[in-house]
């Protein structure tokens, strides 16, 4: 089953980080959530409503009552400081060109606000585009909250700017920021002179909720604004959706920012980032999401997609990290970072100085560079990446364009100064994991992670997977009715399922919600498409972000059997908002059929208020049983697939999860390119899964084998395709064909018989039975994947005594690289390694690649064996001084049906060997 990436983003649920002292203010308690008009009555302070429509009564000498508004933003400009418990309301479905100036202090009883009133559309601030525009500037404020706006056409949307230390509370919740361009560098469009606006308001990009200012010295303890939340921010064609960065220009590699002793991550403190929603920021394309000079923040239930969508000479990201300590991203989904020719093209760049932060239960889709990417570069004194983390993350087709993988290593500083850090619990879909661009991972410590090699159709990750129908993407809703699970019902417009006729329980994108009742669960349900092992991942924590609640219980069951908590029920105590519980469950055993639901209710407490939980858990096969290939066609690219007669496009706004062709004439194919090897008795049955935007009724496959090896259409098997519709799943019998026999090597897929658009989501062939014949599997060793050096990993080899898995450059190999990938299997003294394989009747030979080990140790050679009996009459000997050399056994017979192959060392003692590149022939 296939996730979607949504395309209208929103975002949700919250992320695992123990902060200090961050918590939602009295001030700003309207969350995401809250919907009214305007915000409640306040004890103390004035109301200025504001209203140019036709028919309000508007003046700007007037009394700023609702029934006599000011008309334009001139009085509010002139007002000076707005005093406590202060509201500003702005009229919905009204629209204003014009910059608002702001200050004022509020206090933490009664803040200071700027809001909506009335029906209809969130009120505009819509600017003229230029360079100088912006649309509201708030001073040196203190305890202000903005909410339900949209902001546009300005060089900076809301810019909340400080000049003097000391300064508390900040709140944004459900506005929405698109165009916001014009300033980059400083400067217009990046070219010339810096500009003497940007400068005035240290605007180093736009942005649309931008928080910067200027600063002087300053002490380690000084901060310039503490306390910030932003909830339900959506953004667009944007540079920035939201910059946070108080440097002066040049200061981005300073490691002493004011005289403070430290590289300015105090400036801005205690900082939420909630349910941000931002795609096709598509204007220079530096990045969406700008974090600088940040002390304890979190970014959670937040959704980029296809960000960096141009070229940008100096590198493109979604989100660039700096000068931040303590700092948490967690339960988001990052997707579709595009190939436009620049450097990085990654979803989080760990650019510089950074310290404690930690990218935690993510996923991680389709980035032309690496998901993310560690960086100390030269130039740059004192820079430091220092305890930094990747974990429980979901990582799918990232760095393929750019040949690395997920995560990237750049240190330019030098080996003797590593970056620090931990990798551990991921799970890549992909070649490779780790790529090394420089002086390696030495300074991290890397701890199961899993490659797998079964392809994207096979990992599920829930918040990517959510949708308003019931079971799709293998996912229910569900609340326990006394004894029983029942469905909830999709509510539309609130984008959560709940029951017919109650708020909650409720499940979103996101969060679950519990019901009143103690005895009550409500639970995210995963049903198994088929038999095999996988591995679950997940954090739950609070995220109201309210100042109530009592906190939630949470577990996970299998066919209503509790797998975790081991004992009792995992408690997420009220207080516990932002750190969370997280688990690691591997090698979990399904059939097909078997439920897993991920539990959450009211904590015994029947009392649901504020105690809704962020929850994104993902399933992973780690093996599926009767599953040959499945090629899922992220990115949009076509996987070792050529098409004819059509086209193909990665373009923004085709399905990044699918090959979408275009059809160019009537007969539109793609066929493989490589030999498939199957077993045509055990391999029967192959899956498309497409779409199809044509009148077109008609579907055909065709193959070829061993025996018979030209395409006919004798060598065919038709299927019938619905017209005009959407994703739909067409299973073949494929041995409906009497020529399916023998050994399988090619596949063309005929998706229609006419000219116009089908997208192919994935390309399955399963089966019964040992699937391949006449093929090594993970001849490369690529998989699993090791942490530097792993002894007797499990997987499709079988590793005995002293060998194992090892990676490039790492203590083990030195500078030494694999023959092909990122790893080798390495073999000790007179350990071995072994694989069975299906063969054919007849004669065959195996060829490798052997290097010697030269770091250490003596010198090493192998045997070959088949069942037992060695073939080889001298041994394999790599060369002395280091090098790969590719072997060829000498030919062996043998029948139809099962057979192992093995590799011994025969010089016993520390001796070691590299092996590489196995292939049979």
């Amino acid at each position: 089953m296939k996730r979607r990436m949504i395309a209208a983003l929103t975002a949700a649920a919250l992320s695992a980080l123990a902060l200090t002292g961050v918590g939602q203010p009295a001030w700003a308690s309207n969350t995401a959530s809250n919907t009214a008009s305007h915000p409640s009555n306040q004890a103390v302070g004035a109301t200025f409503y504001v209203n140019n429509q036709a028919g309000s009564d508007c003046s700007d000498t007037g009394s700023a009552t609702e029934a006599q508004p000011w008309c334009t933003f001139t009085p509010i400009n002139a007002h000076g400081a707005f005093a406590p418990g202060d509201r500003i309301l702005l009229a919905r479905d009204a629209t204003w060109n014009q910059q608002m100036n702001l200050s004022g202090t509020g206090t933490s009883a009664h803040g200071i606000s700027v809001s909506a009133y009335g029906n209809g559309s969130n009120p505009k601030i819509s600017r003229n585009g230029s360079v100088d525009d912006r649309g509201i500037k708030l001073v040196d404020g203190d305890y202000w909250s903005f909410s339900h706006l949209e902001v546009s056409n300005a060089a900076s949307g809301i810019l909340a700017y400080y000049d003097t230390t000391g300064h508390n509370g900040l709140s944004f919740t459900d506005i929405y920021v698109h165009d916001i361009k014009g300033v980059i560098y400083y400067a217009d469009n990046g070219t010339g002179p810096e500009l003497a606006s940007a400068l005035a308001d240290n605007v180093r990009n736009s942005s649309g909720i931008q928080i910067t200012g200027e600063h002087s010295t300053f002490s380690s303890s000084d901060y310039f604004i503490r306390g910030v939340r932003m909830d339900d921010i959506s953004g667009e064609h944007n540079l920035d959706t939201i910059g946070i960065d108080m440097l002066d220009p040049g200061e981005q590699v300073t490691s002493d920012i004011g005289d403070s002793g430290g590289a300015g991550a105090n400036m801005v403190q205690n900082v939420v980032i909630d349910h941000l929603a931002s795609h096709d920021d598509d204007w220079q394309c530096d990045e969406a999401l700008r974090l600088f000079t940040v002390k304890h923040a979190v970014i959670m239930n937040s959704q980029l997609n296809n960000e960096g969508a141009c070229h940008n000479a100096g590198g493109t990201t979604a989100v660039i990290l700096g000068h931040l300590e303590d700092v948490s991203i967690v339960n988001s989904i990052f997707g579709n970072v595009l190939n436009t020719g620049s450097n990085d093209e990654d979803a989080l760049d760990f650019e510089i100085f950074n310290k404690n932060v930690r990218a935690q239960d993510s996923l991680f889709e389709n980035t032309a560079g690496s998901a993310m990417s560690f960086l100390r570069l030269g130039g740059r004194p004192g820079d430091y990446s220092t305890n930094n983390e990747s974990s429980s993350n979901v990582m799918i087709n990232n760095g393929v364009a750019q040949g690395f993988g997920p995560i990237l290593v750049l240190n330019q500083v030098g080996a003797d100064s590593p970056i620090t850090g931990a990798i551990k619990d991921n799970i890549n879909v992909n070649t490779n994991f780790l790529y090394d661009q420089g002086n390696g991972f030495a300074g991290f410590s890397t701890t199961n992670n899993q490659t797998l090699s079964n392809g994207s159709g096979d990992v599920f990750f829930s918040a990517a997977d959510f949708s308003g129908t019931q079971g799709l993407n293998g996912w229910s809703y569900q609340s326990l009715n006394g004894k029983k699970y029942v469905d909830l019902v999709y509510d539309a417009a609130g984008k959560k399922w709940t029951p017919p006729t109650r708020s909650v329980p409720a499940i979103s994108q996101f969060d679950q919600s519990p019901d009143d009742s103690a005895e009550h669960w409500v639970a995210r349900a995963w049903t198994a498409p088929s038999t095999g092992t996988v591995s679950l991942r997940g954090r739950i924590l609070k995220s109201d972000n309210a100042a109530g609640g009592n906190g939630v219980l949470a577990r996970i069951t299998k066919n209503g059997k509790q797998i975790w908590p081991a004992a009792g029920t995992q408690a997420i105590a009220a207080g516990d908002e932002y750190t969370g519980v997280s688990y690691v469950l591997d090698n979990v055993s399904v059939d097909a059929g078997d439920v897993i639901r991920f539990e959450t209710n009211s904590g015994g407490h029947g009392n649901a208020s504020y105690d809704q939980a962020s929850w994104t858990p993902s399933v992973s096969y780690t093996t599926r049983v009767g599953r040959a290939y499945n090629w899922a066609f992220n990115g949009g690219h076509e996987a070792g697939w050529a098409v004819y007669d059509a086209t193909s496009s990665t373009a923004v706004g085709t399905d990044p999860n699918a090959l979408n062709l275009t059809a160019t004439g009537n007969d539109p194919r793609m066929q493989t390119t490589s030999p498939l090897h199957l077993d045509a008795t055990s391999a029967k049955t192959v899956t498309v899964r497409m779409s199809n935007a044509t009148s077109s009724t008609t579907g055909r496959i065709y193959f070829t084998t061993t025996s018979s090896t030209g395409a006919s259409e004798s060598k065919a098997v038709g299927f019938a395709v619905k017209p005009n519709s959407g994703y739909t799943t067409y299973t073949i019998d494929m041995s409906a064909n009497p020529l399916w026999a023998g050994e399988v090597n090619w596949l063309r897929v005929d998706p229609i018989d006419t000219t116009g658009q089908t997208n192919i989501d994935s390309i399955v062939v399963s089966g019964t039975g040992p699937l391949f014949v006449n093929r090594v599997l993970d001849g490369s060793f690529e998989d699993p994947s090791a942490d530097f050096y792993t002894y007797r990993p499990a997987g499709v080899w079988q590793f005995l005594g002293n060998s194992g898995v090892q990676r490039n450059h790492s203590a083990f190999s030195g500078t030494q690289g694999a023959a092909n990938g990122q790893q080798t299997a390495f073999i000790e003294g007179t350990s071995s390694v072994k694989q069975t394989l299906n063969l054919s009747s007849g004669t065959h030979t195996v060829t490798f690649a052997v290097d010697q080990r030269t770091n250490s140790g003596g010198a090493e050679a192998l045997d070959f064996s088949v069942d037992g009996v060695k073939i080889n009459t001298s041994a394999f000997s790599p060369p002395a001084g280091g090098g790969y050399e590719t072997f060829t056994t000498p030919s062996f017979t043998t029948t139809a049906g099962l057979h192992t192959i093995q590799f011994t060392g025969t010089n016993d003692g520390y001796n070691t060997a590299f092996l590489d590149l196995v292939a049979i022939q």
